[in-house]
């Protein structure tokens, strides 16, 4: 996992303040697309919460899904890896808080709650009024106490400011699958948004959505040939693209340079870090030979 374990997060501290708000497009089916992915993968709290939502829907349909046996391998890895690499990060530099931003149905709560660490996700509605009814199925009434969900557009500072409030203490904000459903404006208001509150409470900001092109493209090398990386994540990327009308050509930076003077831009320091410190443990190694891994 080489080509993986050299991908970049993006780790930005707080520097200055500002403000915009604009609309963001509702991306649910990625929600429950990527809870499918880590159950899939092995992610033991990813099928505990796919069984309290209802396997039904989580599922995706093979049938509907083109080159599906082809794409299972590189979106179980890509996916688990992303999970696994923030989760880390909170855990191995202590943090005792994490926002998670556009948290869809990420078991992400389960994991940070039976760390005895409080965990808060932002998301729409339908969403957040799904996983407070799942909840108690997942966790015990003294781990639902560490866990809050709240409705929250992350291009709006008041409440994305009510979200982060509800923690005591540095706080880090973890994002794992939205930038590239927005708008360079919607990204401007999204940091703009995360300098505020780091202003207020200090933490760091990790994600690896501006390199996940390069991430997706990594993990297609490790299951298959350089040559077939590209047209592998292309099929990937049009699964996600016909659902959400959305452009990923448009919404990735060329290189990683823009991306950070973009960040830059808007008041952040920026620190590029290895996903991962050291070799890492994770469930779809068992779908996996000794080559790739």
């Amino acid at each position: 996992m080489k080509k993986l374990l050299i991908s970049a997060a993006i780790i930005c501290m707080m520097l200055a303040s500002g403000c915009s708000t604009v609309s963001m497009p509702s991306v649910s089916y990625t929600a429950y697309t990527s809870l499918y992915w880590l159950r899939e993968a092995g992610v033991p709290e990813a099928a505990e919460f796919s069984d309290a939502i209802g396997n039904d829907k989580v599922n995706l349909s093979k049938d509907t899904v083109a080159s599906y046996d082809e794409l299972a391998p590189v979106n179980k890895l890509y996916i688990e890896m992303r999970y696994a690499a923030l989760n880390q990060y909170i855990i191995g530099n202590n943090y005792q808080n994490n926002l998670d931003i556009a948290c869809g149905f990420a078991p992400r709560s389960i994991a940070m709650a039976r760390q005895n660490r409080m965990f808060v996700g932002a998301d729409f509605g339908p969403s957040v009024t799904e996983i407070k009814h799942v909840l108690p199925d997942c966790l015990s009434r003294k781990q639902q106490k560490r866990v809050c969900y709240i409705v929250a557009d992350a291009t709006d500072r008041t409440s994305m400011m009510k979200a982060a409030d509800k923690m005591d203490g540095r706080i880090c904000i973890t994002m794992d699958g939205l930038m590239m459903y927005l708008t360079r404006e919607e990204q401007a208001a999204v940091l703009q948004n995360i300098r505020a509150i780091l202003e207020n409470h200090g933490g760091a900001f990790v994600t690896s959505d501006f390199s996940a092109r390069e991430f997706v493209k990594a993990a297609a090398e490790v299951v298959y040939h350089e040559a077939d990386a590209q047209r592998i994540y292309r099929n990937s990327a049009e699964m996600y693209e016909k659902t959400a009308s959305a452009d990923f050509d448009k919404a990735f930076f060329p290189h990683a340079d823009e991306a950070q003077r973009f960040i830059e831009s808007h008041g952040l320091k920026v620190k590029r870090i290895p996903l991962f410190p050291k070799p890492c443990s994770i469930f779809c190694a068992k779908d996996l030979d000794i080559e790739q891994y």
